[in-house]
């Protein structure tokens, strides 16, 4: 193992930190990152022209040479990480947002999991979501496994970056974060990095995901489009038989997490007489539905041509629909 500049040994990880508007935050996820045990070999940060305090917040871990500093021009989370990435020198990338913790011991298992299983590009685990003081990990978790492609094929499995070690050459073969997709971008990359490598998961807490007024996420009207997007965008390479099945479930998954949340959204943006975000809830809103709807005839028609009324219960992707 490499060791800092303490004396104290370090695993060969780059923890890269897109910094925006979070500044009452981010110096507590430095801390959660610096603190780990084994230490990352570098911290970096990437400051997306944040309009807040933040430069001056971190000046006392730049100065004393605990965190790499990068400011840039505004360009979204997708495009700080992967200005991140270019400068890491680890064999593996964590993506840590500027609100977030990473549990304690985090790190050390999931490299120890890439090292034991050198085919795997990404090893994973859970986040538990709080709003006032992180709550402390279960001692309980499963053990490791193979992931299922299929599954991230049919849904996000990830609510965060944050959640997920990834293998550095990896990350660079499958061209890292999409900077034109917005919200979505980790989706898109765990879908292009899962057509060429395996991975690796357990029920084992990793990141404490933090609930604020400002988190990007609540812009539910924009997540469900930016979904939508990958979601096509994955489609267009697949067999006409199974981009039809996963089509209608997929979409019925998004119909299902999106729509309660767009209510709210909805229900909220008339309150505060917010007419364009009530607009854009209640455009996705009805997108949903009628994307959702529109999948369902397609695939009734696609079996129906086989003479068929349901999925055949042998077949393996009707299991994992099943089994999701």
């Amino acid at each position: 193992m490499p060791l800092t500049g303490s004396g104290v040994a370090s695993v060969s990880v780059s923890v890269i930190v897109p910094a925006y508007g979070h500044a009452d935050y981010i110096l507590t996820a430095l801390e959660s990152a610096l603190s780990q045990s084994p230490p990352p070999r570098e911290v970096i940060v990437i400051d997306d022209s944040s309009p807040d305090d933040t430069a001056a917040r971190l000046q006392s871990l730049r100065d004393d040479g605990r965190i790499r500093y990068v400011h840039q021009p505004n360009a979204g989370m997708a495009a700080a990480r992967n200005a991140g990435a270019r400068l890491a020198t680890s064999d593996y990338l964590y993506f840590l947002d500027d609100d977030d913790l990473i549990y304690p011991g985090a790190l050390a298992w999931l490299v120890e999991e890439l090292d034991q299983n050198p085919d795997a590009a990404i090893a994973f685990g859970d986040k538990i979501v709080f709003s006032g003081e992180p709550p402390m990990a279960p001692s309980d978790w499963s053990d490791t496994r193979a992931v299922d492609p299929t599954r991230f094929s049919m849904f996000n499995q990830l609510g965060s970056p944050g959640q997920a070690l990834i293998r550095r050459s990896a990350f660079n073969a499958a061209g890292g974060f999409d900077a034109g997709i917005w919200g979505t971008d980790d989706w898109d990359l765990w879908l292009r990095l899962l057509e060429r490598y395996p991975a690796r998961s357990a029920k084992r807490p990793v990141l404490a995901y933090r609930l604020h007024a400002n988190n990007a996420s609540r812009n539910v009207a924009r997540m469900y489009e930016s979904s939508l997007r990958v979601a096509r965008r994955h489609f267009d390479g697949m067999n006409p038989d199974r981009r039809t099945i996963l089509r209608r479930v997929t979409y019925g998954l998004l119909r299902q997490h999106h729509v309660p949340l767009l209510q709210q959204m909805f229900a909220g943006a008339v309150r505060e007489r917010e007419w364009a975000q009530a607009s854009a809830a209640l455009r996705a809103w009805t997108v949903a539905w009628a994307t959702e709807i529109g999948a369902s005839v397609r695939l009734k028609a696609h079996l129906l041509r086989r003479r068929r009324w349901t999925l055949p219960p042998d077949d393996p992707l009707t299991q994992a629909i099943v089994q999701r």
